[in-house]
């Protein structure tokens, strides 16, 4: 399994497909979060962190306070950034110091928010650089909505697929959002499965669990789209959804039981 942590919605830039919504706007993950989601990987063992935002090392102190705290029960950490920091010397030695792997995107979007200095030093920083082309999947949520609510093709979303193994590309992705809740890790990071407050443990075999009791509300009562398309529907349609120990909520509101969809084939 892998477990992310959103550290923060804050970002120094403000790129136009982000799906998070990513704002100038101060935030980062609390203490009593950071607590639950080292609880959650002292009982769940997974095989790799993934620690993202926004732009999580605007929050050097907490991230490298979280660092410290995985390492214990997992030694494989991923840092997904922007890589401004690498213009900053002494916030790069920081980075260095935690001995950490991290992840680049560069894609057109992030590209425009390059200065020739810092596409010189992502270039050169050694670090993996995940490059994304324009003609490659997006996903139309959060600003990237009206650039990418045209597309009709499916996503790989295990929600959508069924699929809860190795061929789905996401599988065993799960990500804690700064209010507590685990959600699934798809490019929306959304459709909350369970909450690090309210579920005294939260184990890959629960997520899986009523990721599946999600799968099967979806597949019965939702999928009737008549605007703009099926995916773009679909995925902002997801973010509304949470599934407790007894009820599938959508906006808050209860619309189903979880024991009418805990039995039906998956």
């Amino acid at each position: 399994m892998i477990l992310a942590l959103m550290v923060t919605e804050q970002c120094n830039f403000h790129c136009g497909h982000c799906m998070v919504d990513s704002s100038h706007e101060y935030s980062c993950v609390s203490g009593k979060t950071i607590e639950r989601f080292i609880h959650t990987l002292r009982i769940g063992h997974p095989d790799e962190v993934y620690l993202l935002g926004g732009e999580p090392l605007l929050h050097i102190d907490t991230v490298e306070n979280i660092v410290a705290q995985i390492k214990p029960y997992c030694n494989h950490i991923m840092i997904f950034t922007n890589g401004s920091f690498l213009l900053n010397s002494r916030l790069k030695k920081r980075v260095e110091d935690m001995k950490v792997s991290i992840r680049i995107s560069d894609d057109r979007f992030h590209r425009v928010q390059w200065s020739e200095r810092l596409k010189q030093a992502i270039q050169e920083s050694g670090y993996l650089i995940v490059k994304k082309e324009a003609e490659e999947d997006m996903i139309p949520v959060g600003r990237a909505y009206e650039e990418f609510k045209h597309l009709t093709y499916h996503m790989g979303c295990s929600l959508l697929t069924g699929r809860y193994d190795e061929s789905y590309p996401n599988g065993h992705r799960y990500m804690v959002m700064l209010n507590g809740d685990v959600n699934l890790y798809c490019a929306t990071i959304e459709g909350a499965l369970a909450n690090v407050w309210e579920d005294p443990d939260v184990t890959y075999e629960l997520l899986v669990e009523r990721e599946k009791i999600l799968h099967n509300y979806l597949m019965k009562e939702v999928i009737h789209c008549e605007q703009d398309t099926y995916m773009a529907v679909m995925c902002n349609r997801c973010s509304r959804y949470k599934v407790t120990a007894a009820h599938i909520l959508y906006d808050g509101r209860i619309v189903a039981d979880t024991d009418d969809y805990r039995r039906l084939k998956s």
